[in-house]
């Protein structure tokens, strides 16, 4: 009897489980700067930092895109989740509109309906403060299919904006890749490395390869 109701169990976690993941979209992706898709729950870590339009402020900006990769209408909601934030205010600027926070929390910037032809939708996310910044957001892509008020979970992608933090400042890193690193003149100096967080400082050229053996190749610093 105990042996049949663990069974029993087991096939309804199971159950739950696959429900769970197929509610997850792949319709609508995360494109960086290059057009490059990013995985749907990659991190970036930034910390490169500028000068601000603010007299005496400084700035960690990052643009990103998301593109409709069905092959029909979508309704697309952009929002955001805040998980820390200190000594700066964070801006999200999508779809006409900006919003500026400096408080924990989730925000939604608005929808938009885009078609499989459109082009990839603009967002750009800065962090300005006066000393250090720190901040970690997720932004969250939520899909309805135009005529119609179910929503699915799309792609999501966490940005961590930290001034004074070393590292790749990569908008490739993404989960279930492996990694080969080079230096400038081609010579391989660590081959599928499942991270990259504990390279030395200086300048590499890394090939990341996933799980479905798409492979990308960038230059990257470690600061």
């Amino acid at each position: 009897m105990k042996l049949r109701l663990l069974v029993f169990f087991g096939l309804l976690t199971s159950l739950f489980v696959n429900t769970q993941a197929q509610a997850i979209s792949n319709e609508v992706v995360f494109v960086d700067a290059k057009g490059q898709v990013l995985a749907p729950n990659a991190t970036l870590n930034l910390n490169k930092v500028e000068e601000s339009f603010i007299p005496g402020w400084k700035q960690i900006t990052k643009k990103l895109f998301f593109r409709n990769t069905s092959s029909k209408p979508l309704g697309i909601k952009l929002s955001y989740t805040i998980t820390s934030v200190e000594d700066g205010q964070l801006q999200v600027c999508a779809l006409g509109i900006c919003n500026s926070k400096e408080e924990v929390g989730t925000y939604e910037v608005g929808t938009k309906s885009l078609l499989p032809t459109d082009k990839d939708e603009e967002i750009k996310t800065e962090l300005s403060f006066s000393s250090k910044g720190k901040c970690i957001v997720t932004l969250r892509l939520t899909i309805k299919e135009n005529d119609t008020s179910v929503e699915k979970e799309g792609a999501k992608i966490t940005i961590t904006f930290d001034s004074e933090g070393t590292g790749i400042n990569s908008s490739f890193i993404q989960e279930n890749c492996t990694y080969d690193v080079f230096n400038t003149r081609g010579v391989l100096l660590y081959k599928q490395l499942t991270s990259l967080s504990k390279l030395p400082k200086g300048i590499y050229v890394i090939k990341c390869k996933n799980m479905k053996g798409l492979i990308s190749t960038q230059k990257h610093i470690v600061s």
